[in-house]
């Protein structure tokens, strides 16, 4: 029988963290009060993989996981523990690796191969691009990196390049056993000729496969003498150029690559499970598991990334059970509706935010904003920083796919007379400002746009265009947008599908990956789906967004926490708190950066860390102190490389990056540094209070809202991690196990280990297994607050069961909260067990400033 979903637990698996060490800890997560466990990726990926979303084989699972045996084990510590499981798959994209069995067969046998249809490769171009070489291929060629070898285990002759090896055809098997031939004699003629069999297309194919591997790998001592020799004598640079790969210097990724990528990391190629068959090979173990009854759901990876997400979705929910849990990663814009999908719901991004900017202050993010912007570090427009953003990653990371566009472009506006003024480079320019220009991740038109909704995005990009770009774009891109508009060809159709796989990575490098890391005024609201513009929720917006939830019985993911959250819920709940003292907080940079002054150097002419970077190293050591030089220096490498102002990934600055690197290494532990750090102590005891309090009221609407909570793993103390690889580090569960097993007084002060957190995270998982329905079926109406700016109320009713919500927002310590009277009588607060009284006015007072009360009939 299925488990209810009511409250997810995230682990992530890696060699470090095994099925096994999870079977451990599956007693806890009981006893915590979790429905089910939610699983990364557990499919065989590269070796090493700390994510698992670089998948190299999906038919099997990890054995650096614990294998079949450690899985079975899991499984079986579940369902002992009545909890349920969810597994994490990625049918978007897999690795470019030569542990791949699927791309080994492609580089092998090119379009004829089997496994050809699986992957998202551009055929007409001609060779599969492959670019891995550290300089140019005449280059490597001249110094002897390159060379062949024979495998015989995996029956192969491979072109190799340091670690890296890849297959050749078999035409060119087939010759150089033939040269072979010369001195072995004619017996290895017929192998030759098995081998030449292979590069065209045949019914019979794998057979043929595994046929002429056999001949390759059974010969004998005397005969593969003869075949090494032949190899040995080959004109290695004749060789390459008759591949189905060609390998080139890594820099033409940006404008050569002839496959679909997950986003720009070429190491990731993009599959087509569009593709019936492909969908069922990609498929066929996670349904396997989900058919018996090892699995109760399916999280699904980058479903932006698909050529048709709503087909997607109904031939997966065909796939599966009726009530099995599918729930999609996928990426809300503000006020952005859901397509009506038959899912369960969406990872949640959007109700992250949504919570987290009840906690911000909408006239101190202004302040901090606007201080930025008036010392030059920023545009006045957040629209136009997210353009900015946009377009360089389109003209620096995406050259091959915008080309790909302006192909298809071309062929549009073949013999159509509205297009007879454009040339290439005009539509070329128009599609860049509609990809710059596009308010949401994607549209979702399998058929061009035939719903008008749809198109509405498409309409809202060309307004942008024609406000703000130049007029003779504008004309290129009206063309565009009505040339897809009511067409079903196939070139538009292509179009529209290769638009919308391009559009959501560049809105997620641009915004997530770049901009992110440039606006930084409070640096907490910058997470995936955050708005640059408003990253602030008033309570009257909160209340429509989840009366609308309820209505629609939405099981979405409420995370607090996530593998790709870019802060902890503490270290954002610290920073937050900026945005309740802005002119404190501009003080104290300024003080900063004063005290400070002896510790910066000179970089070509100007100070490192710059003014953006100096700023973001102070709140990234608030919302995490204590830190280490070590964690601290990992973030800002990523930081200073995301941003992409003064250095980058494929070229850092390791002139900069040294002095930020020095700069904040002294800050942390340099002597002269002592009267830095005591004033930054006295900062976070002076936020302390508020961040604990917004960490707390933000704990009980993750747990209380309509939705699923899902907790990221070790979350349920306090967390002040930063991006990933941060938010990976090891759990201590005997330390959360031991907590949870006390029964002191809740309390905010004193104690640091999170013990405030764990408690409420685990009375309130225990009140959702009791009240099941109010919880999954109950409705949502705001409580108004009489004075209450800075608070938050609802009740949640189902039958005769309420439930009472009452949480401050942007608390300063400065006072309490009176209840209206129509709250009424008779609620008992589940978290200290106290009868709160309503009607005569009672007050929340500093010491515990919350409600979640209950009440029958």
């Amino acid at each position: 029988m299925a488990v209810p979903l009511r409250a997810t637990y995230r682990l992530q698996f890696h060699k470090g963290f095994t099925f096994f060490d999870a079977v451990s800890q599956v007693p806890y997560l009981s006893r915590l009060g979790i429905s089910h466990v939610y699983a990364s990726p557990i499919l065989m990926a590269r070796p090493g993989s700390t994510h698992g979303y670089d998948g190299i084989d999906p038919s099997r699972i990890n054995p650096e996981l614990g294998g079949e045996d450690g899985f079975s084990a899991l499984v079986s510590a579940c369902r002992a523990a009545g909890l349920g499981l969810i597994i994490d798959i990625v049918p978007n994209h897999l690795a470019v690796d030569s542990l791949n069995p699927l791309w080994m067969e492609v580089l092998e046998l090119g379009r004829a191969a089997p496994a050809a249809s699986v992957f998202d490769i551009d055929w007409a171009k001609g060779p599969i691009v492959l670019p891995t070489l550290g300089k140019t291929l005449n280059d490597a060629m001249g110094v002897g990196e390159i060379a062949l070898r024979v495998d015989w285990e995996s029956a192969r002759i491979l072109v190799t390049y340091f670690d890296n090896f890849w297959p050749l055809r078999a035409e060119s098997v087939s010759a150089i056993l033939q040269m072979a031939s010369e001195k072995a004699g004619p017996s290895l003629d017929g192998l030759a000729n098995a081998w030449q069999a292979l590069e065209g297309p045949s019914q019979t194919l794998p057979d043929e496969i595994l046929r002429a591997r056999r001949g390759l790998r059974g010969l004998g001592v005397e005969a593969r003498r003869h075949v090494e020799d032949a190899v040995a004598r080959e004109d290695i640079g004749h060789l390459l150029h008759r591949q189905h790969w060609l390998l080139t210097h890594w820099r033409a990724e940006s404008d050569r690559l002839t496959y679909r990528r997950f986003f720009n990391i070429t190491g990731l190629i993009g599959v087509r499970v569009e593709d019936h068959a492909v969908f069922e090979r990609i498929h066929a173990r996670p349904l396997a598991m989900v058919r018996a009854g090892e699995v109760d759901g399916l999280r699904i990876d980058h479903i932006d990334g698909l050529a048709d997400p709503t087909a997607y979705c109904g031939q997966l929910r065909r796939a599966v059970k009726p009530d099995t849990i599918l729930l999609i990663e996928k990426i809300l814009g503000r006020e952005e509706p859901l397509r009506n999908w038959p899912i369960t719901g969406t990872t949640g991004y959007e109700r992250l935010n949504d919570i987290n900017g009840l906690f911000v202050d909408p006239d101190g993010w202004r302040a901090l904003d606007g201080y930025l912007v008036s010392r030059g570090a920023l545009a006045a427009e957040p629209e136009a920083r997210l353009a900015a953003a946009k377009a360089f990653v389109l003209r620096t990371s995406f050259v091959a796919e915008v080309n790909k566009l302006g192909e298809l472009a071309l062929r549009l506006a073949k013999d159509d007379p509205r297009a007879a003024d454009f040339g290439p480079s005009t539509l070329r320019d128009g599609i860049v400002a509609l990809l710059i220009r596009f308010p949401v991740y994607r549209s979702y038109g399998p058929d061009t746009g035939s719903d008008p909704a749809d198109h509405a995005p498409w309409e809202a990009a060309l307004g942008l265009v024609t406000e703000h770009d130049n007029p003779w774009v504008a004309q290129a891109a009206r063309f565009l947008v009505a040339r897809v508009a009511k067409t079903t060809d196939t070139i538009a159709e292509e179009f529209v599908r290769r638009f919308q796989q391009l559009s959501g990575p560049a809105m997620a490098k641009g915004l997530e990956d770049t901009e992110f890391y440039r606006s930084v005024a409070l640096s907490s609201v910058n997470e995936v789906g955050g708005d640059l513009a408003q990253p602030w929720r008033s309570a009257e917006e909160f209340h429509a967004i989840f009366t609308a939830r309820a209505a629609e019985g939405r099981q979405d993911l409420i995370p607090l926490a996530t593998h790709d959250t870019k802060r902890g819920p503490e270290t954002r709940a610290r920073i937050n708190a900026l945005s309740l003292w802005p002119i404190e907080w501009i003080e104290a940079f300024e003080s900063w950066h004063e005290i400070n002054a002896p510790l910066f150097k000179t970089v070509a002419g100007e100070a490192a860390p710059d003014l953006t970077d100096e700023w973001l190293i102070y709140q990234t050591l608030l919302g995490a102190w204590p830190i280490s030089v070590e964690r601290l220096s990992e973030y800002l490498t990523k930081a200073m490389r995301e941003a992409k102002r003064l250095s980058f990934w494929e070229n850092p600055n390791e002139e900069y990056e040294a002095a930020v690197q020095g700069f904040a290494k002294a800050l942390v532990q340099g002597k002269t540094s002592e009267a830095f750090r005591a004033q930054l102590d006295r900062a976070v005891v002076a936020v302390e209070p508020t961040a604990r309090v917004h960490a707390i009221a933000q704990t009980i609407l993750q747990l209380t809202l309509p939705g699923t909570p899902d907790i990221y793993q070790g979350t349920e103390f306090w967390d002040r991690s930063l991006v990933d690889p941060d938010n990976r580090r090891p759990v201590d569960y005997a330390a959360r196990a031991a907590v949870l097993a006390e029964a002191s007084p809740l309390s905010l002060a004193s104690r640091n280990d999170g013990f405030a957190k764990l408690t409420v995270t685990h009375r309130l998982l225990a009140l959702r297994a009791s009240e099941l329905a109010l919880f999954q079926h109950g409705d949502y109406r705001a409580v108004a607050l009489a004075g209450g700016a800075g608070w938050l109320g609802f009740t949640r009713s189902h039958g005769d069961r309420h439930l009472l919500v009452v949480v401050p927002t942007r608390w300063s310590g400065d006072g309490g909260l009176s209840l209206p009277p129509e709250v009424g009588t008779g609620w008992r607060d589940v978290l200290t067990g106290v009868e709160v009284a309503a009607a005569d006015g009672t007050k929340r007072d500093a010491s515990w400033p919350f409600i979640v009360a209950t009440r029958v009939g």
